[in-house]
């Protein structure tokens, strides 16, 4: 078929399809939380070719091991196949053929397929479901709760995937922060029981745990919580932390929404709950069509949090754990502005710390100014690929008087660094001297980096926390307190939050006035 005339290109394609026949019928099967092609007559799983652009053609195929696929509708009547993993893969099978032939062009999309049930072909659950069960182990699910430390899937960092093979060890490594101690141990609740893994080391190190294969027994849920030494004194400490355990809006302590404005990424900001709240410990941003065009004429509805006014800074350490959905047209991003905005963008600088676009794999990370945009010296950005967004990943930005550097999962991926030269600082390539707030959101593309958005998706990213690490001088911290005199403070009713409101129980790690000091308890 071509894009132009819709001709049939391969004559034999226009035999008649015989519906009673297993080899003409396909079986769409969940196994594991996710989705399955299946032919009848083949008994094989619909593969895809590879493309990142919709306007190549690809061959799909059939094959032994199965591929996971997402359904996703193309606003025509019509719906895409979204192959897993790698997300820049289209496959398009023609459904009422008796194999799959290729990926159509991208102004077809696949607008007149149908799904409909065939009776005259029984369906066979059972070699399907054996197959499924060969290639995949029988998995439980992992969830991770820590704070003020890392848990990561080797040695160097590294993102957990969000199930793992049941009956079979599993091994996974901590890292601290310099200064901070995990004194308590890690909780790991395995089904129905659980065990305090206590043989964690003081100081700044990276511990390697295994949970043997008769633990994997179920569920499994890591929980740990590390303090920071009293008596560190130059180690940075936690002088902003948001958990997001709360429901609905975020607080208004810390956050408020992003305004709509002409740019790309705001232009249809809102301030509706459909598109920001708080559930299951996150936050959850969301571009959403517009469910009531009456009173709003723009087709979609997006949303975003920001710091401003509320909390900023200058120079440390700022993080964020966030897992998002890739699509053709997604934007998301956690990034930060300047609170002195008087020059004008980008001559006070912007710092992107994650940004993703479309159904791509990579995270990017850039910085804005007067040097690269306007002049445009270039040297803004890098970038690392390879990024499987189903799962959680932590991206970080670590910021000094004379350098940025980007991570993702404890791995660098690039740092912009000062300039030596006279002339590039008197053009702005250095406006990182003055405070900063940051941002969270969910947008959409136009097509001038990110691709169009596609109106009739559902997009989100969330948040499962976003933490600041400063060194103590840059804080106005007066005192970080020890567990004793933490407990201490607790019990006499001293203890004010930033707000100056009273708090029964301070929590660790987070920032309060106590007896009229500033401290981290």
């Amino acid at each position: 078929m071509t894009s132009s005339d819709k001709t049939i290109a391969d004559q034999s394609y226009t035999t008649p399809i015989n519906p009673s026949d297993p080899s003409s019928s396909w079986m769409i099967v969940q196994y594991n939380e996710e989705w399955y092609v299946y032919n009848l007559g083949a008994k094989k799983f619909l593969a895809v070719g590879h493309t990142p652009n919709l306007s190549a053609s690809a061959s799909a195929k059939l094959q032994d091991t199965p591929v996971a696929v997402e359904f996703t509708s193309n606003g025509n009547g019509g719906f895409h196949l979204l192959s897993h993993p790698g997300n820049l893969h289209y496959l398009c099978a023609a459904p009422q053929l008796a194999y799959p032939i290729s990926i159509w062009s991208n102004d077809d999309n696949g607008a007149t397929w149908q799904i409909e049930e065939n009776p005259q072909v029984e369906a066979d659950y059972e070699t399907c479901l054996q197959k499924l069960k060969e290639a995949f182990p029988e998995t439980v699910a992992l969830k991770i709760d820590t704070r003020y430390g890392y848990v990561w899937s080797g040695k160097n960092g590294g993102a957990l995937p969000n199930r793992i093979a049941k009956g079979r060890d599993f091994t996974f490594y901590t890292r601290a922060r310099n200064g901070w101690n995990c004194t308590g141990g890690l909780t790991i609740k395995h089904g129905a029981d659980e065990y305090i893994f206590t043989d964690m080391q003081k100081g700044a190190y990276t511990t390697e745990i295994t949970i043997p294969a008769d633990k994997v027994n179920g569920d499994i849920t890591i929980t740990g919580e590390w303090v920071r030494d009293a008596q560190t004194k130059t180690a940075q400490v936690l002088s902003f932390s948001e958990e997001f355990e709360g429901t609905g809006e975020p607080t208004s302590q810390w956050w408020k929404r992003t305004e709509r404005q002409g740019a790309t990424w705001n232009r249809w900001c809102s301030n509706s709950p459909l598109v920001v709240y708080q559930e299951d410990g996150a936050l959850h941003c969301r571009a959403i069509p517009n469910p009531d065009r009456s009173t709003d004429n723009v087709p979609m509805i997006t949303g975003g949090v920001k710091t401003q006014g509320k909390f900023d800074f200058k120079w440390g350490r700022v993080e964020a754990r966030i897992k998002t959905i890739p699509h053709t047209g997604t934007f998301p991003a956690f990034w930060m502005m300047p609170t002195d905005n008087s020059k004008g963008w980008p001559n006070n600088g912007e710092i992107d710390i994650w940004e993703t676009i479309d159904n791509g794999d990579v995270a990017y990370g850039t910085v804005h100014t007067n040097w690269t945009y306007n002049l445009n010296k270039g040297g803004n950005g890098g970038n690392m690929g390879g990024i499987d967004y189903t799962l959680w990943h932590v991206y970080a930005v670590e910021w000094n008087a004379t350098s940025i550097t980007w991570y993702v999962d404890g791995q660098k991926m690039w740092t912009y660094n000062k300039s030596t030269d006279q002339n590039a600082l008197n053009n702005g390539q250095w406006p990182f001297d003055a405070p900063f707030y940051i941002i969270l959101n969910q947008s959409v593309g136009n097509g001038s980096w990110a691709r169009p958005a596609d109106e009739s998706f559902t997009y989100e990213t969330q948040f499962d926390w976003v933490r600041v690490y400063q060194k103590p001088e840059h804080t106005g911290i007066e005192d970080v307190l020890t567990e004793e005199e933490q407990a201490s403070a607790n019990s006499s009713n001293t203890v004010y939050d930033l707000q100056g409101r009273m708090v029964q129980e301070a929590k660790v790690g987070g920032l309060y006035i106590v007896d009229g000091k500033k401290v981290v308890m």
